[in-house]
């Protein structure tokens, strides 16, 4: 009896224990949530009454407001350089975060102080790294399928399968980086993303897709996760966005695939980002 006794206190103590380490592992994650600024903010108001810039304006902008070219150009075209001042103000800015679980085994931050997602498209490809299960920050990753409506396809969590989100969540996400495939016209970035609804919504989630089954079958994956997701949807019309070329596709494999351009930064610094040219 009090050995039996014994053993049971001996793995309640053991389960606390392990408890207690995750718990702590987890709370190590958290200072990578986001990253602010470590330089000075800069009058932006002689750039922007340009009537053409310079590659130099381009970093410049980049490193003070988060965006690329693209978006700069974007916003410039539409008269629209309040909202360019706008998020700058916000790419300084220190959010408060808040972390919360979105499965027994993992947890996302947000905040109510995020950023507007500039000239999103059809086919851009969202990644955080706000996403962690145990202290490993894997990240997370989605695929705008209707810019319009503000609609990405994602696969979220184990136990559910990838469907249609509002793409109104990535702007709480303390960090957050959004990329379009270079050389690449509008028509056919549409058609990734429209035969990614296609094929990809309704996938059960697989976190091992690559290991215990393939990384790119012959048909529709029977399994899939929130990167391998992107992937797929660009495999399939022949661009491999996986930098590594691992068996195993992650939201940081995708960030730095040479064949992506940055559109838009918030919460990393750009000069880590190969796609910034730093």
């Amino acid at each position: 009896m009090h050995r039996s006794a014994w053993k049971w206190g001996a793995a309640a103590a053991a389960a606390v224990l392990l408890f207690g380490s995750l718990k702590l592992w987890a709370a190590a994650a958290e200072p990578g949530a986001h990253w602010t600024p470590d330089y000075e903010k800069q009058d932006l108001t002689n750039i922007l009454a340009k009537k053409e810039l310079s590659e130099a304006d381009y970093k410049t902008l980049l490193l003070q407001t988060g965006l690329g070219a693209f978006a700069v150009d974007t916003l410039r075209a539409g008269g629209m350089t309040e909202e360019i001042l706008a998020l700058q103000e916000t790419f300084f800015a220190v959010p408060p975060i808040i972390c919360t679980p979105n499965s027994p085994v993992s947890a996302e931050e947000h905040t109510v102080q995020g950023t507007r997602l500039a000239a999103l498209e059809d086919g851009d490809i969202l990644v955080t790294p706000c996403s962690h299960a145990y202290g490993w920050r894997n990240g997370h990753a989605a695929l705008v399928v209707d810019a319009a409506q503000g609609v990405t396809l994602e696969s979220v969590v184990l136990g559910q399968a990838s469907c249609l989100q509002s793409v109104h969540k990535w702007e709480t996400y303390p960090a957050v980086l959004v990329f379009r495939l270079r050389d690449a016209g509008e028509k056919e970035r549409g058609q990734i993303a429209e035969t990614a609804v296609e094929r990809l919504c309704g996938v059960p989630y697989g976190l091992t897709v690559g290991v215990f089954s393939p990384k790119h079958p012959e048909d529709v994956p029977t399994t899939t996760h929130c990167a391998h997701l992107v992937w797929e949807a660009y495999r399939a019309f022949g661009y491999d966005l996986d930098s590594t070329g691992g068996r195993i596709v992650t939201p940081h494999d995708l960030a730095y695939s040479p064949l992506l351009e940055l559109k838009q930064v918030h919460g990393v610094d750009p000069r880590t980002l190969v796609q910034a040219g730093f």
